[in-house]
């Protein structure tokens, strides 16, 4: 990912080690303005965060930026709660995954 500018605050990662980030590009902030999130098959410890647009080289996206994960595997749930995208999360980087 290019460098991004956020049309708000930048985010600060806490990253190391067994610690990763998690960043998500989406087509567009959901009318909630968040993204729920969870470990991998345990949609009862889900958690969230603000969906917020951001610059990334020439072009706006939003973006949802989880900054400290405990590596392991993460879903991305849906307005319903039901899981739309996985990630690996890996101590000390920063993951990816792109929705939009």
């Amino acid at each position: 990912m290019e460098q991004a500018t956020s049309t708000g605050v930048a985010p600060v990662l806490d990253i190391g080690g067994d610690i990763g980030a998690l960043v998500v590009q989406l087509a567009a902030v959901p009318v909630t303005g968040e993204l729920e999130a969870c470990p991998a098959g345990r949609p009862d410890a889900r958690f969230h965060t603000g969906v917020h647009e951001r610059r990334v080289g020439d072009r706006v996206v939003a973006v949802a930026v989880y900054p400290a994960l405990h590596a392991g595997a993460y879903e991305i749930l849906d307005e319903r709660l039901a899981p739309v995208a996985r990630s690996l999360v890996t101590g000390g980087e920063v993951s990816e995954l792109r929705l939009a």
